[in-house]
């Protein structure tokens, strides 16, 4: 039995897959206050907090499902599911089998199906990148949607299904390879989720539960694909330089777009940077 009195759906066994929150973001709370007024420095501040304090929450969803043993839904149950979300802002909703290869080695995840929840980031922001108001949109996003989905976990857990909240700012499931199979959107040359919604600009959580979900509807994205293909910009343009132009691809699946250091390093030392989100800009019809 885990810690959490019921026995883990799965654990992480991917070597390449590593659970890592780089150190050096703490410390970004003391910038914003150097460039932004008083007021944009206490949003920035608030939203932060909120972030570390929702994922920690997060991490805790997984008790209190001790008597949930659901599986079977109503006919019309994803259909006020989705109401409700949507009512919460969210702006994509998707459904796909948790991929054991994409668990974060050692974690344990509760629940066989993943609910992808996406969230938009607001363009009059993010067009300023690089800058403390577009990371203030960032990490609005990150608490926002990161509160959304434990809201909604507990919903689940409360009809009596085991679910377990993966928060945007660090889940337990590598959510790119969710996304794509629950046919959100395309992995961009810089490993970002593209839609034909909002491009980049958006940010993307995870519930995982045992309630039956819907079948993965179907989009074509050949039009983006070929954009994307085409375009490179998120390559040329990268501030810190830490793109790859060609992805590393690895024995276990695992596809590296991007020299994490050097974005790390890029994203401290450009004013948090996030000029990715700024440049992918599809133009499709």
């Amino acid at each position: 039995m885990s810690d959490a009195g019921i026995e883990p759906t799965y654990i992480g066994k991917n070597e390449d897959l590593i659970f890592i929150i780089p150190q050096e973001l703490f410390n970004m709370n003391l910038g914003p206050a150097e460039v932004l007024d008083r007021e944009n420095a206490k949003l920035y501040s608030t939203y932060i907090r909120g972030t570390f304090k929702g994922f920690q929450c997060a991490r805790k969803t997984k008790y209190g499902n001790e008597n949930n043993t659901k599986t079977k839904i109503p006919p019309d149950f994803w259909e006020k599911f989705e109401n409700k979300a949507k009512e919460l802002d969210i702006d994509f909703i998707g459904y796909t089998p948790v991929n054991e290869n994409f668990v974060f080695k050692g974690l344990k995840v509760y629940g066989k199906n993943a609910i992808i929840l996406g969230m938009e980031m607001k363009w009059d922001k993010i067009k300023t990148a690089p800058s403390g108001i577009c990371q203030i949109e960032v990490f609005r996003v990150y608490k926002v949607l990161g509160d959304i989905t434990i809201e909604l976990t507990e919903y689940l857990k409360g009809q009596g299904y085991k679910s377990e909240a993966h928060h945007p700012f660090g889940g337990k499931l590598l959510d790119g390879p969710h996304v794509v199979a629950a046919n959100l959107g395309i992995m961009g040359r810089n490993g970002l989720i593209i839609t034909p919604e909002f491009g980049p600009r958006q940010r993307w959580s995870m519930i995982s539960t045992d309630a039956e979900i819907p079948k993965t509807l179907k989009r074509d994205f050949n039009e983006l694909e070929e954009f994307c293909k085409g375009c490179g910009a998120c390559v040329k343009n990268c501030k810190g330089g830490s793109v790859y132009e060609e992805p590393i691809k690895k024995p276990s699946g695992i596809i590296t777009h991007i020299d994490r250091s050097k974005c790390i390093e890029s994203l401290l030392k450009n004013n948090y940077c996030s000029y990715c989100l700024k440049i992918c800009r599809p133009r499709i019809s």
